[in-house]
C-alpha cells in the first residue's frame, strides 16, 4: 500500500514536472570550479530574456543551478565577474546564471523553454548617439572668375546751400581654384569730384588675402590680409602676413562643445522618448539595460530633459535631468589654435598700405576636460611682448566662469597687467552675467599706442528673465574708468510682450552719468506682422532735448515677389521727417531708390549690387555673391529649370547650362531639376544629383542626358510576321537597348531624323532603317511596319 501510494505521488509530481512551469530559484553559485556529474543533465532550451527572444542554447542543470557558456552571457548583454567559478561539461565550461544580480528563471519542460530574468543593472549599457557627421567628399574645383559689387549714388539738397552728390562703390574680385581662393577688395569714394563732398575722390585697396582651407583637418591658411586671434582678454588687429589654425567652421554641424550624456534604465525592451525644455526631439528602441544618450547636438546651454521609457506593457519610467553646457567649452582633448607672423596694418580703409611693427603671435584653447578649458596667448613684437592665460570652468548652480591674466612688456612703459573675471548663467527662463576687467597703467596690448592706453577699469553686468507667456524683463549695468577720467556709469532696462496675434511691444529705458552729466532715455517700439511679407512699427523716443517718433510700413521681397517697398512717416530729431523706397531682388543683381524728405534737405539715394562669375567658358551675370556656386549643364536643352531641392532659381540658357548660387560649403547640396520642363524624349537617370563645393568656390554639376527623338515603331519580319516579344532592338553605334513588345512594337528613343536600328533575336540580327516625320509640340510618332530581313521567329 506505502509502495502504491509512493508510486502514485512519484507519478504526479513527474507529471507536472512535464506539464508545468516551475520557479527556479536563485542560489549561491559555487565558489571553485568543478566538473559536472552523472546526475547532472543537459537541456536544450528556448530561452527568453526580460521578454525578449535570447535563442536556443544548451544549458546544464548542476546541483539544481542553471549553467549557460560565456557565448550566452555575451549574446544576452550579461556581464560576468572574472571570479565566477565554472563547471565543465565535455571540455566547454558553463557558468551558473544565478551570478548574475536579480536572476530568477522559469522554465517549461513541456515547450523546452526557459524564461530568465535579471535586474536591469546587470546588462551591458546602450549608446543612443547620433551617427557623427560622415565629410562628403568635396567636387572637384571649378576655376573661376568672380567680380562683386555694390554701388552708391546720393545727392542732397538742403535749403542754404547748393546740392551735394556723392558716387561710392565696394568692389572685390576673386579667383578660385585648386590653391585657394585669392580675394582683392576696394572702396571707391567722391567718384564724381564733387568739391563740396567734403571727402577726395579717391580708390583705396582694402584686403588681399589667398585663403587655403584644409577640411580634413578642419584647419585654414591665410596668406595677406586678415586678423588676429584673441581669447577672454584683447582685440583683433588687422594684419599683413600669414596665419594657419582652426577652423571648425569647415566641417558644417560639428559640434566642438561638450555635449551632456543623459541616462536611464529599462527592465525590457523599450521605447525611450527625450524631451528637451518639453519640446520632443528624439524617438528610440533600446534592449534591456541601462542606456545612455550622448552626441545628441540639442542639449547645448542649459535646460531640463525628461526621459520617458515606455514597455512592451505600456508602463512608463520617467526620469527628470538638468543638463549644462557652454559654446566657451571645449570637448575633452580637443585644441583650437592660431598662429600670425606679419606686420600690423593702420589705417584700414583711410591708406592703401600702412602697414607698422613686425610681430608674431600664437593662441591655444586646449578642453582639459568637459568642464574646463584652458587658454593661452603670446605675443612677441619689436617693443612688446605679451603673455595671457585663461581658463573657463562650469561652477556649481550651472554657473559659468571665466578667469584670465595678462602681462605685458613696453620698452618705452615697462611692465604692466590686466586682469578678468567674470561668471554667467543661462537657463530656458533666467540668464545673467558680471564681468570686471582691470588694467595697470603701463598695460598694453598688440596694436596699442603708448597715448592709447586699456581702460582701468570695466564692469559689465545683465540679467533678463522669461515668462511662460513670452514675457521678457532685461536690466544692464555698465561702468567704465579711462585712465585720468571720470567714470561713465550706464543702466538700463527693457520689457517686451507679445500682444494680440502677430504684435510684440518693447519698451527700452537707459540712464548714462559721468562727469556731472546725466542723460536719460526712454522709447518703446511696436512691432506687428501682417502677413505676405508685410510689416508695420511704431517707434517712438525721447533722450531729453531730442524726440523721434514714426511709423513704419514695409513689404519685403522674396523669391514669388522680388519687388519690396517701404515707407516712413513722423518726427525725427524734432523735425518732421518722410522717406520712400523701392527694392528690386532681381535675378542679375538686387537694385534699391529711396527718397527722404525734412524741412532743411531733401536726400535721394539710388543703389545696385551684383556680381559677374567667368566660369566654364561662360559669363554669368548674378546677385552678388559671398557664398559657394554650382554650375549645371543640360546639354543644348535650353529653359529648364534648376534649382537646390524643390526651389527652383534659375533657368538653363540656349547651351543648357545655369548658375546655382548660394551653395553650404563642405556640404552636400541638391540641385535638382524641373521635371516638367524637359521633353519627352529626354532621358536622364536622375534629376537630381548632389554637389559638395569648396568655400566661395563653383563645381560642376553634369546631368547625361540622352537626347533625340522617341518613336513607337512597329517591326515585321519577311513573311509579314510581326516581330517578336522579347527581341531585342538598339540604335547602331548607342548602348542603349530596347524590348519588342506585343505586336512587334518597340518604344525607341534617341532618334534621330533617319537612324539605323538592329534587331537581335536568338542569336539572329538584322537591320533597318528608321526616318521620322517632321517633328511636333508633345507628339509621339508612330513609324512602320519596317521590314527587318535576315531573322526567323
Amino acid at each position: 500500500m506505502r509502495i502504491c501510494l509512493l508510486s502514485v505521488i512519484i507519478g504526479l509530481m513527474f507529471h507536472a514536472r512535464l506539464s508545468q512551469a516551475f520557479d527556479v530559484m536563485p542560489t549561491t553559485a559555487p565558489a571553485t570550479s568543478s566538473s559536472t556529474t552523472k546526475s547532472d543533465r543537459v537541456l536544450p532550451m528556448a530561452v527568453s530574456v526580460n521578454g525578449s527572444d535570447g535563442g536556443v542554447w544548451l544549458l546544464v542543470e548542476h546541483d539544481g543551478i542553471l549553467y549557460a557558456t560565456s557565448d550566452a552571457f555575451e549574446e544576452w548583454r550579461l556581464a560576468l565577474d572574472a571570479d565566477t567559478a565554472p563547471v565543465d561539461f565535455k571540455g566547454q565550461q558553463f557558468f551558473p546564471l544565478n551570478a548574475i544580480p536579480g536572476y530568477r528563471g522559469k522554465i517549461d519542460f513541456a515547450n523546452q523553454s526557459v524564461e530568465l530574468q535579471f535586474s536591469p543593472q546587470a546588462f551591458a549599457g546602450t549608446r543612443l548617439a547620433n551617427e557623427k557627421i560622415k565629410r562628403p567628399e568635396v567636387s572637384p574645383v571649378l576655376p573661376s572668375l568672380q567680380i562683386s559689387y555694390d554701388l552708391s549714388y546720393s545727392q542732397s539738397h538742403q535749403s542754404a546751400s547748393t546740392s551735394t552728390q556723392d558716387l561710392s562703390a565696394l568692389t572685390e574680385v576673386a579667383y578660385s581654384s585648386n590653391a585657394g581662393v585669392l580675394t582683392s577688395s576696394a572702396i571707391g569714394r567722391n567718384l564724381t569730384s564733387d568739391k563740396l563732398s567734403g571727402t577726395p575722390s579717391q580708390w583705396l585697396r582694402l584686403e588681399t588675402t589667398l585663403t587655403k582651407n584644409f577640411p580634413d583637418g578642419d584647419q585654414t591658411l591665410r596668406v595677406g590680409d586678415a586678423n588676429t586671434r584673441v581669447g577672454l582678454l584683447g582685440r583683433n588687429v588687422y594684419f599683413g602676413g600669414v596665419q594657419f589654425g582652426t577652423n571648425f567652421g569647415l566641417t558644417p554641424g560639428y559640434v566642438h562643445q561638450p555635449i551632456p550624456v543623459l541616462s536611464g534604465f529599462s527592465s525590457a525592451p523599450s521605447t525611450v522618448q527625450l524631451y528637451v525644455n518639453d519640446v520632443l526631439r528624439q524617438v528610440s528602441n533600446v534592449p534591456t539595460g541601462p542606456f545612455a544618450i550622448e552626441n545628441f547636438p540639442a542639449l547645448t546651454a542649459s535646460g531640463d530633459a525628461k526621459i520617458v521609457v515606455t514597455d512592451q506593457l505600456g508602463r512608463q519610467t520617467v526620469y527628470q535631468q538638468s543638463f549644462f553646457t557652454n559654446s566657451q567649452l571645449l570637448t575633452s582633448g580637443l585644441n583650437d589654435w592660431s598662429v600670425e607672423v606679419g606686420k600690423i596694418r593702420n589705417n584700414l580703409g583711410s591708406t592703401d598700405s600702412n602697414y607698422g611693427d613686425t610681430f608674431a603671435s600664437g593662441y591655444l584653447r586646449h578642453g582639459l576636460n568637459d568642464r574646463v578649458t584652458l587658454e593661452g596667448r603670446a605675443v612677441a613684437a619689436k617693443s612688446l611682448d605679451l603673455m595671457e592665460l585663461g581658463v573657463v570652468t562650469t561652477l556649481p548652480f550651472q554657473l559659468l566662469g571665466r578667469a584670465a591674466l595678462a602681462g605685458s612688456h613696453d620698452k618705452s612703459l615697462g611692465n604692466g597687467t590686466q586682469r578678468l573675471l567674470g561668471v554667467e548663467r543661462q537657463s530656458l527662463r533666467f540668464a545673467g552675467s558680471l564681468e570686471v576687467q582691470q588694467a595697470s597703467t603701463n598695460f598694453r596690448d598688440l596694436g596699442d599706442q603708448l597715448t592709447n592706453a586699456t581702460a582701468e577699469r570695466q564692469i559689465a553686468g545683465n540679467l533678463s528673465y522669461t515668462s511662460a507667456a513670452s514675457r521678457t524683463l532685461g536690466l544692464g549695468y555698465v561702468n567704465i574708468k579711462n585712465f585720468g577720467l571720470p567714470a561713465v556709469t550706464t543702466l538700463s532696462a527693457n520689457y517686451s510682450l507679445h500682444l494680440y496675434k502677430s504684435a510684440n511691444l518693447t519698451i527700452i529705458a537707459s540712464q548714462a552719468r559721468g562727469g556731472g552729466v546725466s542723460r536719460n532715455t526712454i522709447g518703446a517700439t511696436l512691432y506687428m506682422f501682417f502677413g505676405g511679407n508685410k510689416s508695420g512699427s511704431a517707434y517712438i523716443n525721447d533722450s531729453g532735448n531730442t524726440q523721434d517718433a514714426y511709423a513704419t510700413y514695409i513689404q519685403s521681397p522674396d523669391q514669388n515677389n522680388p519687388l519690396g517697398w517701404r515707407v516712413l512717416a513722423g518726427e525725427l530729431q524734432n523735425k518732421s521727417h518722410e522717406e520712400a523706397g523701392v527694392n528690386y531682388l532681381g535675378p542679375h543683381g538686387n537694385f534699391n531708390a529711396d527718397v527722404s524728405t525734412s524741412p532743411n534737405q531733401t536726400a535721394l539715394r539710388l543703389g545696385a549690387s551684383g556680381g559677374l562669375v567667368f566660369t566654364a567658358n561662360h559669363l554669368f551675370v548674378t546677385p552678388r555673391l559671398t557664398n559657394s556656386f554650382a554650375v549645371a549643364e543640360v546639354k543644348d536643352y535650353a529653359d529648364v529649370g534648376v534649382g537646390i531641392g524643390s526651389t527652383m532659381l534659375t533657368k538653363t540658357d540656349a547651351k543648357g547650362i545655369a548658375l546655382i548660387p548660394n551653395l553650404t560649403a563642405y556640404q552636400s547640396n541638391s540641385i535638382r531639376l524641373n521635371a516638367d520642363d524637359l521633353p519627352l524624349s529626354a532621358e536622364l537617370d536622375s534629376i537630381e544629383r548632389d554637389v559638395v563645393p569648396a568655400w566661395r568656390s563653383g563645381a560642376r554639376v553634369v546631368f547625361p542626358v540622352r537626347g533625340g527623338r522617341g518613336a513607337l515603331i512597329k517591326i515585321e519580319l519577311e513573311g509579314g510576321e510581326p516581330a517578336p516579344a522579347g527581341a531585342i532592338v538598339h540604335i547602331i553605334d548607342d548602348k542603349q537597348e530596347f524590348y519588342v513588345a506585343r505586336r512587334g512594337e518597340a518604344f525607341v528613343t534617341g532618334l534621330k531624323a533617319s537612324s539605323r536600328l538592329q534587331l537581335r533575336w536568338k542569336e539572329q540580327q538584322c537591320e533597318f532603317d528608321v526616318n521620322l516625320p517632321p517633328e511636333k509640340s508633345d507628339d509621339v510618332p508612330r513609324v512602320g511596319p519596317l521590314l527587318c530581313k535576315g531573322v526567323a521567329r
